[in-house]
């Protein structure tokens, strides 16, 4: 199973890394080809969807409408950690909001400070709204414009420009730009940092929003900066594979990866040099109380869904949407949904990310109403609490795939882009790609029931933490050495 849009990405990326010398544009101490290559990624979806950049003015109307509905930021207090959200991993729990892979592990680090973009409310816990700072660090950026070094440019955006991609992003004056905004932020959160002064500083997608600027913060003071695993990877994501890396590593990337699984940290472990990037296997933050049947959280999580299933059902059918995709697949699902066997429950499930534009992308889906139809408990109750019950997840392409498979849930996707970054799922049998919505029925009812797989060792994610601060300790050695 072959995307080629993806496929053709990692290639690219590999090629450039190859034969031009990216690893060291740099602006300062900041390494810009992480960005840069993350950026790259975009210009190449765009070709491939056929859209353009929404621009800087639409940008900026979002980015002021959200500052004008967030609460003042929270003033940041000194911690042994710190916690960087995304905005988009997370949960609306009983009407509370948390950081799906973070609050497990803020809950045995006490008095660690979390940070999260957007203007959710409320917190599960003591929150430091990140937009007020972020937006300090955009009026700041023009001050922190420093010169290019930029060796192997012309070559490389020559060869990708031969190649189709005419990669926008990667033109001197948007480099620069991000550059600036890069390093104010950094500043911005250094100063976070600096009256905090947390032992280690976690993230989740590096490679999105404030994540590069924290671990530039971050490799300065010599603080170690983990990335929480948030997503499938499989060896094939686009944020965790690298070619070529600098002797001394690269500033804009974290300088630990906590992986979900194994295979993951050895991939990462195959190009990291173990010093400045490493990678260990702590495990799915969330999941093991899930896999545990006589846990007593489990349990109750248990009669909660019973509760919102109300009754039996032939089959348990978990929609995950999405913020993409075009409206026509969503009606289309819709039909299906409503022509199928009257005994099957379907759970559509929004995107925690979702606005009021993309509900409007799946209207249909959402005004759905009738016994076989759950959208609210789908959303409310945690991903594997629902998991535990589901007999198949249909989505676009979404990473609920991987996260279903330790429950023996089969996935089916909607899109034929899902091959690429989730092929692997495909190959051991736990995926496949069903673009005809007609068949969407069919398949599903033949499917076998889910068999759940032997649990594996459940995650100690305390000692795990304590394995961090151990390479912690290590790390402010290498960086004061250095």
């Amino acid at each position: 199973m072959a995307t080629p849009f993806h496929a053709r990405y990692l290639d690219l990326v590999a090629e450039v890394e190859h034969r031009f010398a990216v690893s060291r544009w740099t602006c300062g101490d900041a390494h810009l080809w992480p960005l840069a290559r993350m950026d790259l990624y975009l210009d190449l979806y765009r070709q491939h969807v056929g859209t353009t950049d929404p621009g800087r003015s639409a940008r900026a109307r979002r980015v002021l409408q959200a500052l004008a509905q967030t609460p003042g930021a929270l003033g940041a207090h000194p911690a042994e950690s710190l916690f960087l959200g995304d905005g988009v991993s997370v949960e609306r729990i009983d009407g509370v909001w948390e950081d799906r892979y973070g609050e497990p592990l803020l809950a045995l680090l006490p008095g660690g400070l979390h940070l999260q973009p957007g203007r959710r409310a409320p917190w599960r816990r003591s929150t430091l709204a990140l937009d007020p700072l972020t937006m300090a660090a955009r009026a700041l950026a023009p001050l922190f414009r420093a010169r290019l070094d930029l060796p192997d440019h012309g070559a490389a955006t020559a060869f990708l420009a031969g190649q189709g991609v005419p990669a926008p992003s990667l033109a001197p004056g948007p480099l620069a730009r991000r550059a600036g905004v890069l390093r104010a932020t950094a500043h911005v959160l250094g100063r976070v940092l600096d009256r905090a002064q947390p032992g280690v500083a976690y993230t989740t997608t590096w490679y999105a929003g404030a994540g590069s600027a924290l671990a530039l913060a971050c490799r300065r003071r010599g603080i170690l900066s983990v990335d929480v695993q948030h997503c499938p990877q499989g060896g094939r994501h686009k944020a965790y594979g690298w070619a070529g890396v600098p002797d001394r590593g690269y500033t804009t990337l974290p300088a630990l990866f906590w992986t979900w699984g194994r295979a993951d940290a050895d991939h990462i472990n195959g190009w990291a040099d173990g010093r400045w990037h490493a990678a260990l296997c702590g495990g799915h933050p969330r999941l093991g109380p899930f896999l545990d049947d006589a846990d007593p959280g489990t349990r109750a999580w248990d009669d909660r869904f019973r509760q919102a299933a109300g009754g039996g059902a032939e089959r348990h059918i978990l929609v995950a949407l999405q913020t993409t995709g075009p409206a026509a697949l969503w009606d289309a699902l819709a039909d299906r949904i409503e022509a199928a066997p009257p005994g099957w429950h379907w759970w559509i499930r929004r995107h925690p990310a979702a606005s009021a534009a993309d509900d409007r992308r799946y209207a249909r889906l959402l005004a759905l109403r009738g016994p076989a139809v759950r959208i609210e408990p789908a959303s409310s109750l945690p991903l594997p609490a629902l998991l535990r019950h589901m007999d198949a997840v249909v989505s676009l392409a979404s990473g609920v795939a991987a996260e279903a498979v330790p429950f023996g849930v089969p996935a089916l996707f909607l899109s034929a882009d899902a091959a690429g970054p989730f092929g692997y799922l495909a190959a051991a049998g736990h995926a496949r790609v069903v673009t005809d919505l007609d068949m969407l029925v069919p398949t599903l009812a033949a499917l076998p029931r889910p068999v759940r797989p032997p649990a594996t060792e459940m995650p100690d994610l305390a000692a795990s933490l304590r394995r961090v601060g151990v390479l912690a300790a290590g790390y402010r050695t290498l960086c004061a050495g250095a």
